[in-house]
């Protein structure tokens, strides 16, 4: 049996990510909504999206670099990239579909609060060794 020392360091950017994600899935209904009322707010709406992808995908790898042995946080980091992704993949298909709209706007209130659910995981998580 070898023991593996977890790196609460990439914990804690695993975490800031995460926040970021939180305020980026603000940042994106802000924008979302503003478009829909005449705003110009079309580029910085899929930049955000941009950003918070690459944002999910971070949380995901400092997660697994930390190697935690909290299946949890490493399902909820999948889980928080997965949904991203779809939220994602909806907004550059159906650009043009306002019904899909929605959809999208329901995925992204379940990225907040999952993304909201992540963060308090991550202050569940402690600072032990594994075996």
């Amino acid at each position: 049996m070898t023991e593996t020392e977890i790196n609460t360091t990439f914990l804690s950017y695993a975490r800031a990510m995460t926040v970021s994600v939180v305020l980026l899935t603000l940042g994106q209904a802000s924008t979302g909504l503003s478009s829909a009322y005449g705003y110009e707010t079309g580029p910085s709406h899929a930049w955000s999206a941009q950003l918070g992808l690459i944002a999910c995908l971070g949380v995901v790898v400092f997660v697994m670099m930390s190697k935690t042995d909290n299946s949890k946080l490493k399902g909820m980091s999948f889980g928080l990239l997965v949904a991203w992704l779809i939220q994602y993949g909806m907004g550059e298909m159906f650009e043009n579909m306002t019904w899909i709209s929605l959809i999208h706007g329901i995925i992204a209130m379940g990225i907040l609060l999952h993304g909201m659910a992540l963060v308090r995981a991550f202050s569940e998580e402690k600072p032990t060794t594994s075996v």
